[in-house]
């Protein structure tokens, strides 16, 4: 175990690098299956997550996201299934994210279980946007903008196409890994002259028991489209099985505090409330 984490440090240290075009939590340890969906019933429960993020709080178009993830197993399938649906809106851009998850279970591998998934679904975005020329010119004189609206002045295209991912989830006791690619196949979007990017997702975390009532839990995420990559480091200590703080380092970008709490129930189901806020730590 000693020797993955190292192998992990050092691969993420020579990975560092910049924002992608992909959304990202900052809790990405609480988000796997929008991701990865070998994530999929992998819990050998029913289990919905709702996250919400705002940015730049007070400001007009700022950035606002918001996921709702959910997964159970079915035997019957020998694995188990997952819905995901995710909003994101910056400035004049939305994108609408919505994906069925199926992951097949492998079980006898070692202490946990590894999960082979693959999701398909749709991604649809929409730009809506005054143009402006420096010297006043109608925009639809300029063949490189799509205006498409009311007397050439205002754009308003939406346009919607397949997506598809791939993803292995390896889920142990105090451990787990994770590989994934996203945007399989790239689809480009014609009538917005954008393409869809293939990200490529390496997560991963371990749970250190110090004694009953202390957990240390360490988590890392790596996410790149091979032009640029980021990394996200995450500590968070685990009191009593109820409340827990932490803090995520995003390399070169950003510090998130974070704290919670969970409740566990007598049908060993689990409510979990989490806090988070930002500080940014470049220019």
């Amino acid at each position: 175990m000693k020797k993955i984490i190292t192998a992990l440090t050092v691969f993420v240290v020579a990975l560092a690098g910049t924002a992608q075009q992909d959304y990202q939590f900052t809790h990405y340890m609480f988000d796997n299956l929008s991701f990865n969906p070998g994530y999929a019933g992998i819990t050998n429960s029913i289990c919905a997550t709702v996250m919400g993020r705002q940015q730049w709080s007070g400001f007009e178009g700022s950035p606002t996201t918001a996921l709702v993830n959910v997964h159970m197993p079915v035997k019957l399938l020998r694995g188990g299934l997952g819905l995901t649906y995710l909003n994101d809106q910056l400035g004049f851009e939305k994108n609408n994210i919505a994906r069925l998850s199926y992951s097949y279970h492998l079980g006898g591998i070692g202490p946990g279980i590894l999960g082979l998934g693959i999701s398909g679904g749709i991604v649809q975005k929409s730009i809506s946007a005054d143009w402006v020329t420096p010297d006043g010119t109608p925009a639809s004189n300029d063949p490189t903008i799509n205006t498409g609206g009311v007397m050439g002045n205002t754009s308003n295209i939406s346009e919607l196409v397949s997506d598809f991912n791939l993803g292995a989830f390896y889920q142990a006791p105090n451990m787990y890994f994770g590989l994934s690619a996203t945007h399989i196949g790239q689809a480009e979007m014609l009538d917005l002259n954008i393409q869809n990017v293939s990200h490529f997702w390496l997560t991963a975390g371990y749970t250190h028991i110090f004694n009953p009532t202390l957990k240390l839990r360490p988590n890392v995420l790596v996410k790149s489209d091979v032009a640029s990559t980021q990394v996200d480091l995450n500590v968070n200590v685990l009191y009593k099985d109820m409340i827990w703080g932490g803090l995520t380092y995003r390399l070169g970008d950003a510090i998130a505090p974070m704290i919670g709490y969970q409740k566990k129930f007598q049908n060993n189901a689990t409510l979990r409330r989490l806090l988070v806020w930002y500080n940014n730590i470049t220019n």
